[in-house]
Order: structure tokens, then sequence, then C-alpha cells
């Protein structure tokens, strides 16, 4: 898949599938740890499915990924990760945009909260830049008494960023 492609994917308006059809709007229970799939299909083109991913781990409450992916092929096309390592790979290919070359070889420690790209000629979501040098909104995650509304705010901007148009409703989490 190219990088236009994947691009193409990700600026799709998508809905939610439910039991009967294209969800409008959906509620979400908050619970730990979290770990839930969603189907979704594009209304303009209904060639494609994804699927989108949001897992928490039991080791480490605030380690969470959002995964965003073609589900016919299972090519990831993003994913947000905080609190959790990954290394970039070595190489440069003349696929790899600009924007990744300072993030060459470079190892995300833990708690250095990145995300991830398609890159064209690479194994599927191999490429990560810092969220602190992306668009995407929410560059910290609070591991304190908002641990619960920042949660909540990732997955809702997550839904923007891949261009959900099923509304979003999260119960929180009662501590």
């Amino acid at each position: 898949m190219t990088n236009e492609q994947a691009e193409y994917l990700l600026k799709l308006p998508k809905k939610i599938v439910g039991k009967n059809g294209l969800l409008d709007k959906i509620t979400i229970d908050q619970k730990f740890p979290f770990s839930e799939r969603f189907e979704l299909v594009s209304p303009n083109d209904d060639e494609f499915t994804f699927l989108m991913v949001i897992n928490q781990s039991t080791k480490n409450s605030i380690r969470i990924s959002f995964h965003h992916q073609e589900n016919e092929s299972k090519i990831g096309l993003l994913r947000v990760d905080y609190n959790s390592g990954h290394k970039n790979p070595e190489n440069i290919t003349d696929s790899l945009p600009e924007k990744f070359h300072p993030f060459v070889g470079k190892d995300f420690a833990k708690d250095e909260h990145h995300i991830h790209y398609h890159v064209e000629k690479y194994k599927s979501l191999a490429w990560a830049i810092p969220i602190s040098q992306d668009s995407f909104g929410l560059k910290k995650f609070n591991d304190d008494n908002e641990f619960n509304n920042t949660f909540a705010s990732v997955i809702q901007l997550f839904a923007k960023v891949v261009n959900i148009e099923t509304e979003i409703a999260i119960n929180k989490l009662l501590l």
C-alpha cells in the first residue's frame, strides 16, 4: 500500500458497525483493563472495512495503544502509544517521508509517547514519531486523578483524527 493510499483511507469518513447497521452514536463503558474492537465502514467507499482496537495494559494502567487498520489486508494505518517502548528502523528508503528522517533508529523509552504511521515498503506501523512532534492533540497522558478524563479524550480525539463520524460517548470508570 502506498503512502497516498493510506492517507486516502485515513481521510475516508467512517461509522462504527453495530448489530443493526451503522451507528450514529455509541456509548462505551470504561473498565479496567480496557480492551475493545470496533468494526468500521465508510458510507462513501464500502470497498474497505476497518478495525479500531483500543487496549489498556494490566501491567501499567496508562499504557494504551489505539490501532486503526484497513481490515481486509490487516495493514496498520495509524497507532498512538502512551507509555510503550518502540524502536524505529535503521534504514531510509525513497518512500520514507521527510518527517521521519530525524527519528531513524530512534529507540523510544516506555515513557515517551509516540504515534505510528503507515510507510510503504516497511513492516506495518514500523515508523513512529514523538507525539510532541506531531499534530495529535493530546501530548501527555495523565496518570493522576484525571486519568479517566484523559482516557476518554484520547479515544474521542483518535476517532476524530481517523474520521469516525459515529458520535462516541464514554461512561467513565468510577474509582
